[in-house]
Protein backbone atom coordinates (compact mmCIF):
# COMPACT_ATOMS: atom_id res chain seq x y z
CA UNK A 1 0.00 0.00 0.00
CA UNK A 2 0.91 3.56 -0.69
CA UNK A 3 2.70 5.28 2.62
CA UNK A 4 0.71 8.93 3.48
CA UNK A 5 1.67 11.93 1.51
CA UNK A 6 2.84 14.34 3.37
CA UNK A 7 3.21 18.05 3.09
CA UNK A 8 6.87 17.94 1.26
CA UNK A 9 9.57 21.01 0.64
CA UNK A 10 9.36 21.86 -3.02
CA UNK A 11 12.24 19.94 -4.11
CA UNK A 12 9.98 16.98 -3.67
CA UNK A 13 8.98 14.32 -6.20
CA UNK A 14 5.50 16.60 -6.69
CA UNK A 15 6.86 19.84 -6.86
CA UNK A 16 9.92 18.56 -8.73
CA UNK A 17 7.98 17.23 -11.01
CA UNK A 18 6.88 20.02 -14.09
CA UNK A 19 3.15 20.21 -14.69
CA UNK A 20 4.14 20.41 -18.27
CA UNK A 21 6.74 19.32 -20.02
CA UNK A 22 8.98 22.17 -20.92
CA UNK A 23 8.89 23.73 -24.52
CA UNK A 24 10.42 22.17 -27.33
CA UNK A 25 11.36 23.37 -30.95
CA UNK A 26 8.85 22.27 -32.55
CA UNK A 27 5.37 23.02 -31.28
CA UNK A 28 3.42 19.58 -32.79
CA UNK A 29 5.94 17.55 -30.84
CA UNK A 30 6.23 19.54 -28.05
CA UNK A 31 2.34 19.21 -27.73
CA UNK A 32 2.23 15.67 -28.23
CA UNK A 33 5.52 15.03 -25.19
CA UNK A 34 3.07 17.66 -23.01
CA UNK A 35 0.02 15.53 -23.69
CA UNK A 36 2.01 12.05 -22.59
CA UNK A 37 3.54 13.68 -19.81
CA UNK A 38 0.30 14.61 -18.19
CA UNK A 39 -1.34 11.31 -19.19
CA UNK A 40 1.61 9.35 -17.25
CA UNK A 41 1.32 12.07 -14.48
CA UNK A 42 -2.47 11.81 -13.93
CA UNK A 43 -2.63 7.94 -13.94
CA UNK A 44 0.15 7.82 -11.52
CA UNK A 45 -2.00 10.61 -9.49
CA UNK A 46 -4.96 8.36 -9.79
CA UNK A 47 -3.39 5.49 -8.99
CA UNK A 48 -2.29 6.97 -5.50
CA UNK A 49 -4.99 8.87 -4.67
CA UNK A 50 -7.39 5.86 -4.98
CA UNK A 51 -5.70 3.24 -2.94
CA UNK A 52 -5.09 6.31 -0.44
CA UNK A 53 -8.48 7.20 -0.38
CA UNK A 54 -9.86 3.78 0.59
CA UNK A 55 -8.43 4.50 3.99
CA UNK A 56 -11.32 6.60 6.32
CA UNK A 57 -8.81 7.82 8.37
CA UNK A 58 -6.56 8.98 5.94
CA UNK A 59 -9.89 11.60 4.72
CA UNK A 60 -7.60 14.82 4.83
CA UNK A 61 -5.12 13.53 2.79
CA UNK A 62 -7.81 12.27 0.40
CA UNK A 63 -8.99 15.78 0.00
CA UNK A 64 -5.67 17.13 -1.11
CA UNK A 65 -5.02 14.30 -3.31
CA UNK A 66 -8.61 14.97 -5.43
CA UNK A 67 -7.46 18.86 -5.09
CA UNK A 68 -4.48 18.12 -7.05
CA UNK A 69 -5.87 15.68 -9.13
CA UNK A 70 -8.22 18.46 -10.37
CA UNK A 71 -5.47 20.86 -10.96
CA UNK A 72 -3.41 18.41 -12.87
CA UNK A 73 -6.73 18.08 -15.01
CA UNK A 74 -7.65 21.45 -15.20
CA UNK A 75 -3.66 22.35 -16.58
CA UNK A 76 -3.87 19.30 -19.15
CA UNK A 77 -7.21 20.96 -20.37
CA UNK A 78 -5.14 24.24 -20.61
CA UNK A 79 -2.59 22.70 -22.51
CA UNK A 80 -4.73 21.12 -24.91
CA UNK A 81 -6.11 24.65 -25.17
CA UNK A 82 -3.20 26.90 -25.57
CA UNK A 83 -0.06 25.21 -25.29
CA UNK A 84 1.73 28.40 -25.40
CA UNK A 85 0.28 29.39 -22.25
CA UNK A 86 0.47 26.21 -20.52
CA UNK A 87 3.78 26.39 -18.57
CA UNK A 88 3.05 27.08 -14.67
CA UNK A 89 5.70 29.38 -13.21
CA UNK A 90 7.54 27.18 -10.20
CA UNK A 91 6.31 30.04 -7.84
CA UNK A 92 2.99 29.72 -8.93
CA UNK A 93 3.04 25.74 -8.50
CA UNK A 94 4.36 26.28 -4.93
CA UNK A 95 1.54 28.51 -4.00
CA UNK A 96 -0.55 26.62 -5.95
CA UNK A 97 0.13 23.25 -3.62
CA UNK A 98 0.73 25.41 0.00
CA UNK A 99 -2.79 26.10 -0.83
CA UNK A 100 -4.12 22.90 -0.98
CA UNK A 101 -2.08 21.75 1.79
CA UNK A 102 -3.49 24.55 4.15
CA UNK A 103 -7.17 23.43 3.31
CA UNK A 104 -6.35 19.86 3.86
CA UNK A 105 -4.81 20.38 7.33
CA UNK A 106 -8.00 22.64 8.02
CA UNK A 107 -10.29 19.33 8.30
CA UNK A 108 -10.42 16.27 10.79
CA UNK A 109 -7.07 15.62 13.31
CA UNK A 110 -4.51 17.97 14.22
CA UNK A 111 -1.68 18.64 11.28
CA UNK A 112 0.28 20.77 12.77
CA UNK A 113 1.37 21.10 16.78
CA UNK A 114 -0.11 24.38 17.62
CA UNK A 115 1.68 26.11 20.48
CA UNK A 116 -0.22 28.63 22.24
CA UNK A 117 2.15 30.41 24.61
CA UNK A 118 4.52 32.99 24.06
CA UNK A 119 6.91 32.67 27.07
CA UNK A 120 7.62 29.37 28.39
CA UNK A 121 4.83 27.90 31.42
CA UNK A 122 7.40 28.20 34.97
CA UNK A 123 5.65 24.87 36.70
CA UNK A 124 7.12 22.32 39.21
CA UNK A 125 5.50 19.53 38.13
CA UNK A 126 3.56 17.49 35.25
CA UNK A 127 0.49 15.33 35.44
CA UNK A 128 -0.33 12.80 32.95
CA UNK A 129 -2.87 11.08 32.22
CA UNK A 130 -2.96 7.48 31.81
CA UNK A 131 -5.48 5.70 29.39
CA UNK A 132 -4.81 7.27 25.59
CA UNK A 133 -2.08 9.59 27.07
CA UNK A 134 0.42 7.75 28.57
CA UNK A 135 -0.74 4.42 27.41
CA UNK A 136 -2.29 3.40 24.19
CA UNK A 137 -5.43 1.80 25.42
CA UNK A 138 -8.49 3.09 23.96
CA UNK A 139 -8.10 0.00 21.25
CA UNK A 140 -8.38 -2.50 23.26
CA UNK A 141 -10.57 -1.07 25.48
CA UNK A 142 -12.83 -0.52 22.41
CA UNK A 143 -12.34 -4.14 22.05
CA UNK A 144 -13.28 -5.67 25.13
CA UNK A 145 -16.22 -2.95 26.05
CA UNK A 146 -17.96 -4.57 22.73
CA UNK A 147 -17.19 -8.05 23.76
CA UNK A 148 -19.37 -7.67 26.77
CA UNK A 149 -22.26 -6.19 24.68
CA UNK A 150 -22.26 -9.58 22.18
CA UNK A 151 -24.64 -11.82 23.74
CA UNK A 152 -26.69 -9.16 23.85
CA UNK A 153 -26.31 -7.69 20.22
CA UNK A 154 -28.25 -10.42 18.04
CA UNK A 155 -30.65 -6.91 16.82
CA UNK A 156 -26.88 -5.39 15.69
CA UNK A 157 -27.83 -2.73 17.47
CA UNK A 158 -26.26 -3.12 21.02
CA UNK A 159 -22.63 -2.59 19.63
CA UNK A 160 -20.20 0.42 21.20
CA UNK A 161 -19.44 2.92 18.04
CA UNK A 162 -16.07 5.17 18.60
CA UNK A 163 -18.46 8.29 18.34
CA UNK A 164 -19.90 6.70 21.70
CA UNK A 165 -16.37 5.23 22.86
CA UNK A 166 -15.46 9.02 22.67
CA UNK A 167 -18.04 10.44 25.20
CA UNK A 168 -16.68 7.94 28.33
CA UNK A 169 -12.94 9.06 27.64
CA UNK A 170 -11.61 10.35 30.57
CA UNK A 171 -14.75 9.61 32.85
CA UNK A 172 -15.12 7.41 35.24
CA UNK A 173 -16.54 4.17 35.02
CA UNK A 174 -19.94 4.49 37.14
CA UNK A 175 -20.55 7.66 35.52
CA UNK A 176 -20.72 6.19 31.88
CA UNK A 177 -21.82 2.59 31.98
CA UNK A 178 -25.37 3.23 32.58
CA UNK A 179 -25.34 5.55 29.45
CA UNK A 180 -23.61 3.29 27.23
CA UNK A 181 -26.01 0.23 28.11
CA UNK A 182 -28.95 3.15 27.37
CA UNK A 183 -27.69 4.06 24.08
CA UNK A 184 -27.66 0.27 22.89
CA UNK A 185 -30.89 -0.35 24.34
CA UNK A 186 -29.78 -3.08 26.81
CA UNK A 187 -32.18 -2.85 29.94
CA UNK A 188 -30.85 -2.73 33.58
CA UNK A 189 -32.76 -6.20 33.72
CA UNK A 190 -30.56 -7.86 30.96
CA UNK A 191 -27.59 -6.12 32.09
CA UNK A 192 -26.96 -3.85 35.30
CA UNK A 193 -24.32 -1.08 34.82
CA UNK A 194 -22.37 -2.69 37.66
CA UNK A 195 -22.16 -5.73 36.01
CA UNK A 196 -21.37 -4.22 32.78
CA UNK A 197 -17.95 -2.48 34.38
CA UNK A 198 -17.15 -5.59 36.29
CA UNK A 199 -17.35 -8.53 32.94
CA UNK A 200 -15.72 -5.71 31.24
CA UNK A 201 -12.52 -5.15 33.74
CA UNK A 202 -12.49 -9.00 34.03
CA UNK A 203 -12.18 -8.82 30.45
CA UNK A 204 -9.31 -5.62 29.99
CA UNK A 205 -6.12 -7.41 31.61
CA UNK A 206 -6.09 -9.70 28.45
CA UNK A 207 -5.24 -6.78 26.40
CA UNK A 208 -2.55 -5.00 28.97
CA UNK A 209 0.82 -7.26 28.03
CA UNK A 210 0.54 -5.78 24.31
CA UNK A 211 -0.71 -2.48 25.30
CA UNK A 212 1.99 0.20 24.25
CA UNK A 213 3.14 3.20 25.73
CA UNK A 214 2.59 6.20 23.43
CA UNK A 215 5.06 7.51 21.16
CA UNK A 216 7.47 9.70 23.15
CA UNK A 217 6.12 9.30 26.40
CA UNK A 218 8.46 7.57 28.19
CA UNK A 219 11.38 9.36 26.60
CA UNK A 220 9.41 12.99 27.58
CA UNK A 221 8.96 11.58 31.65
CA UNK A 222 13.12 10.87 31.19
CA UNK A 223 13.75 14.24 30.43
CA UNK A 224 11.24 15.73 32.53
CA UNK A 225 12.69 13.56 35.80
CA UNK A 226 16.11 14.47 34.31
CA UNK A 227 15.27 18.38 34.58
CA UNK A 228 14.21 17.99 38.41
CA UNK A 229 10.07 18.29 37.37
CA UNK A 230 7.66 16.28 39.89
CA UNK A 231 5.67 14.07 37.78
CA UNK A 232 2.49 11.96 38.54
CA UNK A 233 0.29 10.33 37.32
CA UNK A 234 -3.28 11.09 37.73
CA UNK A 235 -6.25 8.97 36.39
CA UNK A 236 -10.11 8.07 36.53
CA UNK A 237 -8.66 4.64 36.53
CA UNK A 238 -9.18 2.38 39.53
CA UNK A 239 -5.82 2.06 41.62
CA UNK A 240 -5.94 -2.24 41.36
CA UNK A 241 -6.04 -0.93 37.34
CA UNK A 242 -3.75 1.01 37.15
CA UNK A 243 -1.26 -0.95 38.54
CA UNK A 244 -2.27 -4.07 36.44
CA UNK A 245 -1.65 -1.57 33.26
CA UNK A 246 1.71 -0.12 34.97
CA UNK A 247 3.04 -3.59 35.85
CA UNK A 248 4.24 -4.17 32.00
CA UNK A 249 5.98 -0.52 31.93
CA UNK A 250 8.28 -0.59 35.16
CA UNK A 251 10.78 1.94 33.95
CA UNK A 252 7.45 4.24 33.66
CA UNK A 253 5.97 3.48 37.35
CA UNK A 254 9.41 3.72 38.79
CA UNK A 255 9.88 7.39 37.33
CA UNK A 256 6.63 8.06 38.56
CA UNK A 257 6.64 10.14 42.37
CA UNK A 258 2.83 9.73 42.97
CA UNK A 259 -0.18 7.53 41.54
CA UNK A 260 -3.37 9.60 41.44
CA UNK A 261 -5.95 7.06 40.89
CA UNK A 262 -10.17 8.37 40.60
CA UNK A 263 -11.70 6.05 43.53
CA UNK A 264 -9.57 7.30 46.43
CA UNK A 265 -12.06 8.62 48.74
CA UNK A 266 -11.09 12.42 48.10
CA UNK A 267 -12.14 12.36 44.94
CA UNK A 268 -15.94 13.67 44.94
CA UNK A 269 -16.43 13.88 40.85
CA UNK A 270 -14.76 12.52 38.04
CA UNK A 271 -13.28 14.31 35.17
CA UNK A 272 -14.16 17.00 33.85
CA UNK A 273 -14.06 18.03 37.31
CA UNK A 274 -10.86 18.50 38.89
CA UNK A 275 -10.93 16.86 41.89
CA UNK A 276 -8.09 14.40 40.65
CA UNK A 277 -5.79 16.74 39.46
CA UNK A 278 -6.03 18.67 42.71
CA UNK A 279 -5.54 15.83 44.75
CA UNK A 280 -2.45 14.62 42.73
CA UNK A 281 -1.01 18.29 43.33
CA UNK A 282 -1.43 18.23 46.99
CA UNK A 283 0.37 15.11 47.18
CA UNK A 284 3.17 16.79 45.39
CA UNK A 285 2.79 19.50 47.87
CA UNK A 286 2.88 21.65 44.43
CA UNK A 287 0.38 25.00 43.80
CA UNK A 288 -2.00 23.69 41.48
CA UNK A 289 -1.48 26.95 39.12
CA UNK A 290 2.41 25.70 38.72
CA UNK A 291 1.15 22.37 37.38
CA UNK A 292 1.18 21.15 33.80
CA UNK A 293 -1.34 18.44 32.38
CA UNK A 294 -1.40 16.56 30.10
CA UNK A 295 -4.47 15.45 28.43
CA UNK A 296 -6.06 13.26 25.33
CA UNK A 297 -9.64 14.37 25.84
CA UNK A 298 -11.79 17.00 26.65
CA UNK A 299 -12.85 15.93 29.63
CA UNK A 300 -9.45 15.54 30.59
CA UNK A 301 -8.62 19.45 29.59
CA UNK A 302 -11.66 21.22 31.31
CA UNK A 303 -10.60 19.10 34.20
CA UNK A 304 -7.18 20.67 34.32
CA UNK A 305 -8.70 23.95 33.29
CA UNK A 306 -11.37 23.86 36.29
CA UNK A 307 -8.12 23.08 38.66
CA UNK A 308 -6.45 26.65 37.14
CA UNK A 309 -3.58 23.98 35.56
CA UNK A 310 -2.14 24.77 32.08
CA UNK A 311 -3.00 21.74 30.18
CA UNK A 312 -1.12 20.13 26.71
CA UNK A 313 -4.37 18.18 24.89
CA UNK A 314 -3.02 15.31 22.55
CA UNK A 315 -6.50 14.35 20.72
CA UNK A 316 -6.31 10.36 19.79
CA UNK A 317 -7.10 10.87 16.16
CA UNK A 318 -9.51 7.78 16.15
CA UNK A 319 -12.20 9.57 17.81
CA UNK A 320 -14.55 11.98 17.15
CA UNK A 321 -13.65 14.09 19.70
CA UNK A 322 -10.18 14.48 18.65
CA UNK A 323 -12.25 17.54 16.25
CA UNK A 324 -9.49 20.04 17.13
CA UNK A 325 -12.45 22.55 18.05
CA UNK A 326 -13.06 20.76 21.16
CA UNK A 327 -9.59 21.69 22.64
CA UNK A 328 -9.68 25.06 21.94
CA UNK A 329 -8.91 26.12 25.96
CA UNK A 330 -5.35 23.95 25.81
CA UNK A 331 -2.15 25.81 25.60
CA UNK A 332 -0.54 22.88 23.22
CA UNK A 333 -2.37 21.01 20.83
CA UNK A 334 -0.09 18.03 19.78
CA UNK A 335 -0.50 15.18 18.13
CA UNK A 336 1.89 13.25 19.96
CA UNK A 337 4.14 13.82 23.09
CA UNK A 338 7.00 13.53 20.38
CA UNK A 339 6.33 17.10 19.48
CA UNK A 340 6.43 18.28 23.21
CA UNK A 341 9.95 20.39 23.81
CA UNK A 342 11.85 20.71 26.91
CA UNK A 343 12.06 24.54 26.01
CA UNK A 344 8.37 25.00 26.08
CA UNK A 345 8.77 24.84 29.93
CA UNK A 346 11.02 26.50 32.91
CA UNK A 347 11.01 24.76 36.34
CA UNK A 348 10.38 27.43 38.90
Amino acid sequence: SCPPLRAQPPSSTMDATPLLAPPSRSPRNALGLRSLALGAGTLALLFIGTSYLQTPAQSNEGFFLESALAARANAAARALRCPQKAMMRPDRRSSVLSSLRAKSQTVGTVKEPEIRIDTPLKIEAVLFDLDGTLLDFEGGSHDALNKVLEPFNSTGKAQLTWEMHGTIVGRRASEWSSEILEQCGISPDQLAPEKYVEKYLEKMPEYYPTMPLMPGALNLVKNLKAAGFKVAVASSSERLSIEKKLKFHPVLLELMDIVQPGDDPEIKAGKPAPDIFLAAAKKLGVKPENCLVFEDSPFGLQGAKAGNMACVAIPDARMPIADPARFGAADFLLNSMEEFKMDYIEKM
